[in-house]
């Protein structure tokens, strides 16, 4: 049973089926969740206009957009953030589950395949290849 669930979010509304799988996960076994989110290029761009326009770092911006995240998909569980900066998000999603004493993650899939998962890789295999604990993945090959 998981006491505490971590969700790697790259603030995309991909992330928002993971973060809704977890926490259905998280009330059946009154477990926490911990939204976190690895910032890569994409991202600081993505809340470069937020921070600059809140007077923000980009590290602050972040955890404000996972605190909303938080209490617009999770108002009702026990959550928190976190924010890495990585290279490699799966190293990123890797360190966070021994920084915050996670038991399982659970990340939503690109749904790559063919020549973009080969030149870009699968984070969601590499973190399911390497992770300590469960991985649960919620596909959002649609959207």
């Amino acid at each position: 049973m998981p006491n505490k669930v971590l969700v790697p979010v790259d603030l995309s509304k991909r992330a928002e089926l993971a973060i809704n799988h977890a926490t259905r996960l998280a009330k059946a076994f009154d477990a926490e969740l911990v939204l976190m989110s690895n910032v890569n290029l994409d991202e600081r761009e993505a809340l470069k206009d937020y921070a600059e326009a809140e007077h923000l770092t980009t590290a602050e911006a972040a955890e404000a957009r996972l605190l909303a995240l938080a209490r617009q998909c999770a108002p009702d569980i026990a959550s928190s953030v976190i924010v890495r900066f990585h290279s490699s998000a799966a190293d990123g999603i890797l360190h966070a589950v021994e920084d915050v004493k996670a038991d399982s993650i659970v990340m939503a899939s690109h749904g790559r395949s063919g020549m973009s998962r080969w030149m870009l890789g699968s984070v969601a295999e590499k973190v399911v290849r390497h992770a300590n604990v469960p991985v649960t993945i919620v596909p959002a090959r649609d959207l």
